[in-house]
This record gives structure tokens, C-alpha cells and sequence, in this order.
């Protein structure tokens, strides 16, 4: 709705104490509530005080419709204009803010116009230029104003769905006769009954400081759907597609795990998993390295020389296996015979006391082709053949160094 038209639609209201008015705006999201009040309400007219609230307790109504039963000329007020009721409780519910800004304009209209003033019911306080506050000038009793919203706040109003025909046509706000709320605040056998106001400076309604949602059918909630006179208002999820709810997870999440649960998790390292060996049992480990050690009964390792086990190995001559290197008709070349050791060197020194090279005990001195002391260097370096004269002199020559004395034998 529009500013306009919400200023209109709150004008019966908008004078009402502030815990009164937001009983008022919680009861008409109710309005077929509010009708079987009305009625519950003349068929016992007897109810009054504690005796209305203990039965008004056992009803199966909203909290705010139970709250406002204590004050059965604003129950009929709903009651007789539903149009008006169901209206005014749509828009508190879906345009709460707007609401109760609604209701400071018509304040402000009304005490611009002098009609809005401190009396010995009500106490008005402009706590801003944007908020007045009525509250009961007596918190143990609360007085319903009367008055007329089509001349009260200085201007002609309109009210759709709303008469005011039985109503002064005078801009005097009067009174009635005032309810008495000690029972509420004093007894604890209702919870429903006491504590009611508006935040007008944020939070809207609210019941013992906490916010009241009213009726969540006007959210396109079916009636029930909350449980509980002040539920959490949720945003309503946005439908799902054809074929109901999308399966978990999301796409771009985790596949599903196949038919049959999880699979086996893989074996450590990786790669195949052991063969068992025939007729059940344990696997044998795989060697740390090499092939297994032998011993046990069975040996674990096969002995050799063929015969299903280990391969046996190359013949004594050297061939290898046939057709192979070093057989007839093989690539490796037949060995070569080596060649006859040389004849000592005349004149060769004992060394270091293993006696004369030239026959005696084999040693590492003992002449061969391959050996350090049959060579022209190493003879030279031993001092056993002279070296030859350099074909340009560059300096004189050196003399030869004194032969040296052979070593006492070692004593075995």
C-alpha cells in the first residue's frame, strides 16, 4: 500500500496507548479469530478480570487475539468491520515499518490540530519531531480512546471498509471506562496478557522485547505453519525445480558413491594386491630386496643346478650356456693363451728382503710382462739400469748415484 493509503487505513487506531495498539495490529492478522472472539465474548458476558483471562487462556486463538479479549469495545471495533480488520493485519504483517510510520503521521496530524494532549488517561510525549509516545497515565489501568477518524486529525479521512456512523462528529477524543491490568502484570497464569508495545525507533511490535510476527498466512504461509505466538520469520525458499528437490550434492560436488556403498580403499603403495597362495592363507612379503633367504623346511630359496629352481651355472670352460657368449657359433671370442714370463733382467736388486727376483719364493716383485720392476721405468727408478743420456745436454751431467747395499734378510 501506499503512504496515503496506509495513513487512512491506521487512523481508528493510531491514538490508541502504544502497548494497546500493538495488540490491536497483531489481533488483526487474525480477523476470523477476531469474529469468534466477538462472539465468545457476548455469549459470556459474566467474564470479567482474572475469571476472563483464565478463560480466554483455554481458547484455541492467537496470543493477541486472547490479549485484547480484556477489552471486549475494541474487539467488536474489528469484529464489525472485517474488511477493514483483514486489510489493516495484511499490511502490519507484510509492511511493518511502513505501518507504524503510517501511525506517527496521524499522531502528528492530531496534535498539530490540538486534539492530541495530555489528559488523566493517557500521557503524550514527542520524544522526536518524527515519534510521539502515548502511554497510560496509570500503568495499572489502560483506557480505550474514542473518536471519530474522519474529523479528529484536521482533515477529512477516509476509511475503506471502516464505519464510523455510530461515532461523535466532534473532534473530542473521550474515554471509556478504564481496564484494570493488575491481574496481568501481577498473575503469572497467563504469559499473553501483559508486556506489549512498539518499537518506534526500529524492531516494530514486540512482546516482552521481543519482535511479534503476527500471522504468517499473509506471507503465503498456510495458517499453523508457525508454531508459537512470536515465530522467526524465515524468507520463503524459492520453489524447487520439476521433479522435486535436487539430490545432494550440488552439482560440481562430490559424486554419490556407487551401488553398495564406498569402494575399498586402495592397497598402501599402490598397484595390484598380492595374490594369496592356493588353499588360503597369508601372502609370504616380498623380499626387502634381492632374492629370499634360504633355510626353513621347505628352503625358501630353491637350490641350484636346474630342475625347476634355480638356474645352474656357466660350465667350468668358461662357455656359458649354449648358443651364448663364448660357445661355438657364439659372438664372445675363445680366450687367448698368455705369454711366457720374461727372462729376468741381469743385475736386479733384492728388494726389501724377499730375495733375488731371479728365482725363489713368487712375490709381488717376481717378473712378469705385466709386473712394475720388468719395466724400462721402473727399473730406472729403482736405480737398477741407468737412465739414457738426453740427446741435448742442458746442463752437466749427474753423476751416478752409489749403488745401494743390500738389506739384511728378514728373520722368518
Amino acid at each position: 500500500m501506499s503512504a496515503d493509503d496506509l495513513d487512512a487505513m491506521v487512523a481508528p487506531i493510531a491514538l490508541y496507548p502504544d502497548e494497546l495498539i500493538a495488540q490491536v495490529l497483531g489481533a488483526a492478522s487474525y480477523p476470523d479469530q477476531v469474529a469468534e472472539a466477538n462472539d465468545w465474548l457476548q455469549a459470556n458476558p459474566s467474564l470479567q478480570g482474572k475469571d476472563l483471562m483464565l478463560a480466554a487462556d483455554q481458547q484455541n486463538w492467537d496470543d493477541a487475539v486472547k490479549a485484547i479479549t480484556l477489552f471486549p469495545s475494541v474487539v467488536k471495533l474489528l469484529a464489525d468491520n472485517l474488511a477493514w480488520t483483514s486489510a489493516l493485519g495484511e499490511a502490519a504483517v507484510t509492511q511493518q515499518d511502513d505501518v507504524m510510520a503510517a501511525v506517527q503521521r496521524m499522531r502528528a496530524k492530531a496534535y498539530q490540530a490540538g486534539n492530541l494532549k495530555t489528559t488523566k488517561e493517557i500521557k503524550v510525549v514527542q520524544e522526536s519531531p518524527d515519534v510521539i509516545v502515548i502511554q497510560s497515565a496509570n500503568p495499572q489501568v489502560v483506557y480505550v480512546p474514542t473518536y471519530n477518524p474522519t474529523v479528529v486529525y484536521g482533515a477529512p479521512v477516509v476509511v475503506p471498509g471502516y464505519s464510523s456512523a455510530d461515532l461523535a462528529a466532534t473532534a473530542i477524543i473521550s474515554f471509556g471506562v478504564g481496564v484494570a491490568v493488575g491481574a496481568m502484570i501481577n498473575n503469572s497464569c497467563c504469559g499473553w496478557g501483559y508486556g506489549w508495545g512498539m518499537h518506534w525507533h526500529g524492531g516494530g511490535m514486540y512482546w516482552h522485547t521481543n519482535v511479534y510476527r503476527g500471522n504468517p498466512y499473509w506471507r503465503g504461509y498456510p495458517p499453523g505453519y508457525y508454531p508459537g505466538y512470536r515465530p522467526p520469520y524465515y524468507p520463503p525458499h524459492p520453489p524447487y525445480p520439476p521433479g522435486g528437490r535436487p539430490p545432494y550434492p550440488p552439482p560440481g560436488g562430490r559424486p554419490p558413491y556407487p551401488p553398495g556403498g564406498r569402494p575399498p580403499a586402495p592397497p598402501p603403495g599402490g598397484g595390484r594386491p598380492p595374490v594369496p597362495p592356493p588353499g588360503g592363507g597369508k601372502p609370504p612379503a616380498p623380499p626387502t630386496g634381492g632374492r629370499p633367504p634360504s633355510g626353513g623346511n621347505p628352503p625358501t630359496r630353491p637350490p641350484g643346478g636346474g630342475g625347476g629352481g634355480r638356474p645352474p651355472g656357466p660350465p667350468s670352460g668358461g662357455g656359458g650356456t649354449p648358443g651364448g657368449p663364448g660357445a661355438p657359433g657364439g659372438t664372445k671370442p675363445a680366450p687367448q693363451p698368455r705369454p711366457a714370463p720374461a727372462a729376468p733382467m741381469p743385475g736386479q736388486k733384492d728388494l726389501r728382503g724377499y730375495g733375488s727376483t731371479g728365482g725363489g719364493k713368487q712375490n709381488a716383485f717376481t717378473p712378469t710382462p705385466s709386473d712394475r720392476s720388468a719395466s724400462m721405468r721402473g727399473n730406472q727408478s729403482l736405480g737398477n739400469t741407468p737412465r739414457p743420456a738426453p740427446s741435448t745436454p742442458k746442463a752437466a751431467p749427474k753423476a751416478a748415484p752409489a749403488p745401494r747395499s743390500a738389506p739384511a734378510p728378514r728373520k722368518r
